[in-house]
């Protein structure tokens, strides 16, 4: 039996990252090891005590107002930039006089999931205290299409962060080809380079869906429409991907009219003025949806529309929501991974950005009334892949 840390930002089983990690934990423990879990948000109702997860200062903070929260956010990452780790109150929350608390002698391995970059730096002062190695899971770059806008400090101290994180790990992971390949290009002397995506829950283990009444789901006609869905952000999911939107209006727009007025396109989500403009050229635009409710409207539509934008690394939930559908997926970006996933299980296609005539046709020729894809989905089981993971921890756990 091996003792494996996990640090990760969030443990709430509602966000991407988080259900990767509870994927771990759970793979962890069902082969027979003992899991601790470091973590800033954990709801308390499910009172799990392998779990440890007091409260962020931000979150604190942020009870009370917005803008003090950011300007906490702020002061802590300066401070954490020009007198490190330390000083940071994660640090403090999991290396501190509490840590005694936790259990952690003979620790074998500690994972550290990383958008949040500071856990890298608590992860490398974990594995050197308890003498284990350190697994790092990159969700996101941190200096290869990072998501979100950063400034020339943040650049800096994160190039530096990864330096850092890469050359102390026994082993790097990440959910996209491209940011592996990439690492692989610029640390070849270090440890393994391994590519283990996200992946999706199988319906038995997804909370109960309840049904939807016939009159909420009115926006797919009982007609001969060929009814295409996009569910979810665009620009706030990552800002480049509105470019997969343009792509796609300037597509749409060259079919003609006939080929127009088949097509029912829906927009389900919280969405810009800049894309409802474009939006409203071609299709609708839905408010969100619970979940149960987006669930059966992609099991209703005849395709499924997926944009990952130019980035080469981006692997969207969204693709995995999809493939539980069983519809055809018609993406539209650069990132080679999705367009691996698609191929290899035959749920789709993926168009690059610049094959504008190509996605014409294609939607020139779409038919109504699909049934259910036979697709291989199978490998991409979220309990699957972290089985692969589990697999990578305990066969390079331990000190040679």
């Amino acid at each position: 039996m091996k003792k494996i840390l996990i640090l990760c930002s969030y443990f709430d089983g509602q966000s991407t990252g988080s259900l990767r990690m509870r994927g771990l934990s759970e793979s962890l423990r069902r082969s027979g090891n003992q899991t601790i879990v470091f973590t800033n948000y954990f709801p308390g109702s499910e009172r799990l005590d392998y779990v440890y997860a007091p409260q962020d200062m931000a979150v604190a903070v942020g009870q009370r107002s917005s803008m003090l929260a950011t300007v906490y956010r702020v002061y802590r990452k300066l401070k954490y930039y020009i007198f490190g780790i330390k000083h940071h109150s994660f640090y403090k929350y999991f290396l501190g006089a509490q840590a005694l608390n936790y259990d952690l002698d003979d620790l074998d391995a500690v994972v550290v999931s990383v958008p949040q970059p500071e856990f890298a730096d608590v992860g490398i002062a974990i594995s050197k205290r308890y003498n284990c190695p350190m697994f790092i899971d990159f969700r996101d770059g941190l200096t290869y299409e990072p998501l979100g806008r950063k400034n020339w400090l943040s650049n800096y101290f994160n190039q530096k962060l990864e330096y850092r994180a890469i050359t102390n790990a026994r082993a790097v992971v990440s959910v996209s080809d491209a940011l592996t390949d990439d690492f692989k290009m610029r640390y070849s002397g270090s440890g393994q380079f391994v590519t283990i995506t996200n992946g999706f829950q199988p319906v038995a283990e997804q909370n109960h869906i309840r049904p939807v009444d016939g009159p909420k789901l009115t926006y797919f006609p009982s007609s001969n429409n060929v009814n295409i869905l996009y569910s979810g952000a665009i620009e706030r999911s990552r800002r480049s991907i509105f470019q997969s939107l343009e792509a796609f209006d300037r597509a749409f727009h060259l079919l003609e009219e006939s080929n127009k007025d088949r097509l029912n396109i829906v927009f389900m989500g919280n969405y810009s003025e800049r894309e409802i403009a474009i939006i409203k050229s071609f299709g609708s635009v839905l408010p969100p949806v619970p979940r149960d409710e987006i669930v059966q409207a992609q099991a209703r539509a005849d395709y499924l529309l997926l944009f990952t934008g130019p980035d080469q690394s981006v692997v969207t939930m969204k693709l995995f929501d999809y493939l539980v559908a069983q519809k055809p997926i018609i993406s539209i970006g650069n990132a080679p991974t999705p367009a691996r996933i698609l191929r290899e299980s035959g749920a789709g296609h993926q168009y690059r950005l610049s094959e504008i005539s190509d996605i014409a046709l294609s939607l020139s020729e779409l038919q109504y009334g699909q049934k259910r894809l036979s697709s291989d989905i199978e490998d991409y089981r979220i309990d699957k892949l972290m089985e692969r993971f589990t697999q990578l921890v305990l066969d390079n756990a331990g000190y040679d």
